[in-house]
């Protein structure tokens, strides 16, 4: 675009972000040490903006609102909120391009480009990630919609950290255009030093388990990661292993207790509020084991968890697999969840349904238990870590990541 760094602006701090994780760590990732680029934050207008302006920008949503019935306008309009528009194409004029994520409604005349890891998450208001079985995807008005969006000439580039995600975007809308401005492009993750990681691995020290809610930490989410069935195996393995901990770092759901017995707490340390990034780092050095038997793929805590040393627990998930091939055997899986709660749809793509993860599972309890059980002693454990540090430096090192990032502006 540019010889210059380009300036991309990014309005990830608006109240339209706040339901896409706003300024999430895994597209921090893409900017941060990266001299290419010159971020530019784009914040809530404080003055008065010019009424042709706010004209321009109602005209820009009424025309997107073509292929929507009359009962899903209110849907589509507040969810952009013309607030957070104006104040987007009041501003774009810093940037050279704009930096978009998740879900690609918007309204700006800028250039933009747009980064996604969940193909569903294209569709949102209207589709959203865990709800989708059972949609004919093709016959949505919001379908045409996104189409329309991604293929417009102010959509310079398509990007993704996923290749399954790509490569489904690129099946469904079967459009040459769309196609041609989709790239990969990798995650990059600062490792810790290896000096940092051994002494948690020393023998006769606790077995160690670190469990984290999402980046918003609503209580909901405990379950959509599995939460649930690690409690029923951590009551389980803290019977051969008394000495077993389990540190819990999300709100607490409102039917926790009544859920579980108070016996399924011992040996678990629960911290229901934020912490900083320090403390998280520290509380991965500090474990040996990451529990992430989620319904649903998260890329960053499983990269972050094995950049600091910590062998994770995964469930097979679309997506994991994308991490896991080559370190298989230093990688526990929880296996079931992709049928469970995954569909392969005729159009193409991938259908979830989270709602029957969230009932518990002896059977996910019981596997969750017999993977930590089979690979519990230090030694095995400092092994595997080692060998995930090293293909995350080998797949996911931050300079590779960011010359994917900055080989897609350049169209390239």
């Amino acid at each position: 675009m540019t010889q210059r760094p380009i300036r991309l602006g990014l309005p990830w701090s608006l109240q339209h972000y706040k339901p896409l994780n706003g300024a999430h760590p895994l597209v921090l990732s893409f900017l941060e040490g990266n001299g290419a680029v010159e971020p530019v934050a784009i914040t809530p207008v404080a003055a008065t903006v010019p009424r042709e302006m706010q004209t321009r920008v109602l005209a820009r949503m009424a025309r997107q609102t073509n292929p929507l019935p009359d009962e899903l306008l209110p849907t589509f309009i507040d969810w952009l909120s013309l607030p957070d528009q104006v104040a987007i194409e009041s501003q774009a004029s810093t940037c050279d391009a704009l930096f978009l994520h998740t879900a690609p409604l918007h309204a700006a005349s800028a250039p933009w480009i747009f980064h996604f890891e969940s193909f569903p998450s294209l569709f949102m208001p209207f589709m959203f990630t865990g709800q989708t079985r059972g949609i004919d995807l093709r016959s949505q008005g919001w379908f045409r919609q996104v189409r329309e969006r991604l293929a417009a000439p102010d959509c310079k580039r398509i990007f993704s950290h996923m290749r399954s995600s790509l490569e489904i975007l690129t099946r469904v809308f079967d459009d040459a255009d769309i196609a041609a401005k989709c790239h990969h492009v990798p995650l990059g993750i600062a490792l810790r030093e290896t000096a940092e990681l051994l002494p948690k691995f020393e023998p006769g020290g606790r077995l160690r388990i670190l469990f984290t809610n999402s980046l918003h930490g609503h209580p909901s989410s405990f379950y959509l990661r599995g939460g649930h069935h690690l409690l029923d195996a951590f009551a389980l393995l803290r019977k051969q292993r008394p000495d077993a901990e389990l540190t819990v770092l999300s709100a607490v759901p409102a039917d926790l207790t009544t859920r579980f017995p108070s016996s399924h707490f011992i040996g678990v340390n629960w911290i229901n509020s934020r912490v900083d990034d320090a403390t998280l780092d520290q509380l991965f050095l500090g474990h040996q084991l990451f529990a992430l038997p989620a319904a649903g793929l998260h890329s960053h805590s499983l990269l972050r968890a094995m950049a600091h040393g910590c062998v994770p627990i995964v469930s097979d998930a679309l997506g994991y697999e994308e991490y896991t091939a080559g370190i298989e055997d230093s990688v526990m899986v929880l296996r079931g969840v992709r049928d469970m709660v995954y569909r392969d749809e005729p159009e193409g793509w991938v259908s979830d349904r989270y709602e029957p993860y969230l009932a518990p599972s002896a059977g996910f309890a019981q596997q969750i238990h017999d993977r930590i059980a089979e690979r519990a002693q230090p030694g095995q454990l400092r092994e595997m870590a080692l060998h995930n540090l090293d293909h995350c430096r080998r797949r996911h090192a931050v300079t590779a990541s960011h010359d994917g990032f900055n080989r897609m502006l350049q169209g390239r």
